[in-house]
């Protein structure tokens, strides 16, 4: 495996310094090229056994990738991005399986735990707990095809750290305190808010039987909610008393990031993640991923699993839940 990391570290290195004339470096060079792929051969037998590719029924092309947690089918994924295809069948290895169930998500960290019916798969280990250093080289899952699963490059660029961003799931209101009374200010359009018929200037009074005290009261109490639960709400419009259901929906659909020029080089809502802030801890890297190479597992050159891919957030730049903290995840997921 020296040997081989020697050959990548060379590879890049040429690859790098002849990035300014890409143009005319041979194309066995490049990232993608076959002296690289090579190198990363050992690696790619762990991304083939310990990936699942998730495939729209609709247009037959992968979407998604997943991380294999359980050798009897578990599935970790991205839960946002899952949400937008109802209808797929997944790959594991070269193996298809038509057949699979969601048993539970995590919005806080947008993950989902999907099961398939298998045996003896190849599950990644979860006991990583050390820091991966920066400079670190990693690879994921770049390009899919059916029966195979091309290995991407990367190096770790920035110490593990939590990516503030708010809570996953929002009430879609903008909110200000008048008078000792929480009003409505804002309502998102597509809003359970909109749609429950809040409107701007109602006072909120009641949710879900406890009283609203103040702003930060209220937002504390939605803090624990997750995307697609209920709340009960009592407002006062003008002399009118009211009691409506709202329905609980995400944050990055109601309030998508500005995009930076950065962004829009990067391909913007096409390329990147629609949702790629608010997790509680990352591994940063730089690799070239997309918002359908997410999910799958990160390895180091060795082979060792460190973290499982959450987001592509711009041309180069990923994040990943590291393994430790995806591992708790795990065990939470489990239990529901």
């Amino acid at each position: 495996m020296k040997a081989i990391t020697l050959t990548l570290f060379l590879a890049l290195l040429a690859f790098g310094a002849a990035s300014a004339s890409a143009n005319t470096l041979p194309s066995e060079k490049r990232k993608n090229g076959a002296l690289i792929q090579k190198a990363l051969a050992p690696v790619q037998v762990s991304l083939q056994e310990s990936s699942a590719a998730f495939y729209n029924n609709e247009t037959s092309r992968p979407f998604l990738y997943g991380t294999v947690v359980g050798a009897n089918g578990l599935i970790l994924t991205k839960a946002s991005e899952l949400d937008e295809v109802k209808d797929y069948h997944i790959r594991v290895g070269t193996k298809k399986y038509r057949v699979s169930e969601q048993l539970a998500r995590n919005d806080t960290w947008d993950v989902a735990l999907v099961k398939i019916e298998a045996e003896g798969l190849r599950a990644v280990n979860l006991s990583h707990v050390d820091e991966v250093e920066h400079g670190t080289w990693l690879v994921s899952n770049g390009a899919t095809e059916r029966r195979f699963r091309r290995p991407q490059p990367g190096i770790v660029s920035a110490n593990k750290r939590e990516i503030p961003g708010g809570t996953p799931a929002v009430l879609g209101v903008g909110l200000s305190m008048k008078d000792d009374a929480l009003l409505v200010g804002t309502v998102a359009e597509g809003s359970g808010a909109e749609k429950a018929g809040i409107k701007e200037g109602d006072h909120l009074k009641i949710v879900d039987g406890i009283e609203i005290k103040d702003r930060e009261n209220f937002i504390e109490h939605l803090r624990g909610k997750s995307l697609g639960e209920l709340i009960q709400l009592k407002l006062k419009r003008g002399e009118e008393s009211l009691e409506v259901e709202v329905e609980m929906m995400a944050r990055h659909k109601l309030y998508p990031p500005v995009l930076s020029r950065n962004d829009q080089l990067s391909g913007g809502a096409a390329k990147q993640s629609a949702r790629r802030i608010g997790f509680p801890m990352v591994i940063q890297h730089e690799t070239r991923l997309t918002r359908r190479t997410v999910g799958g597992p990160l390895f180091t050159l060795e082979g060792e699993f460190v973290g499982m891919n959450i987001a592509a957030v711009n041309r180069v730049e990923a994040f990943a839940i590291p393994a430790k903290e995806l591992g708790e995840v795990l065990k939470e997921l489990k239990k529901e």
